[in-house]
């Protein structure tokens, strides 16, 4: 997760959610202009640049499998999506998993 709070409150939210992943602090708002992901925004906007949130899934060599927009809420992946990616990366990198579909009715 990367936030634009300073470090000390990322490290607390972290902590009062009980996470074991890593926090990101963007604080100077630097990465979000060298990742082109700034939202445009009214001049003068009161809380400053703003980044438009994305939604990565990440196979474990870290390499993307997906990206989602997340402009409002229409770009944000579903939990259905989520798990789908879940599904396609876990066949493509485990030996050991197999889906296999329910099986059809054939009366109808």
């Amino acid at each position: 997760m990367i936030s634009t709070d300073p470090p000390e409150v990322s490290a607390a939210f972290r902590t009062g959610l009980g996470a074991t992943f890593t926090f990101l602090s963007d604080h100077e708002r630097k990465a979000i202009s060298a990742l082109d992901i700034v939202e445009v925004t009214p001049p003068g906007f009161r809380h400053g640049l703003l980044a438009v949130p994305y939604t990565f899934s990440l196979l474990p060599d870290l390499t993307i499998h997906r990206i989602y927009n997340g402009w409002w809420f229409v770009g944000r992946p579903t939990n259905e999506e989520l798990r789908q990616d879940l599904r396609a990366m876990m066949e493509r990198c485990r030996a050991d998993y197999v889906y296999r579909a329910p099986a059809q009715d054939a009366a109808g």
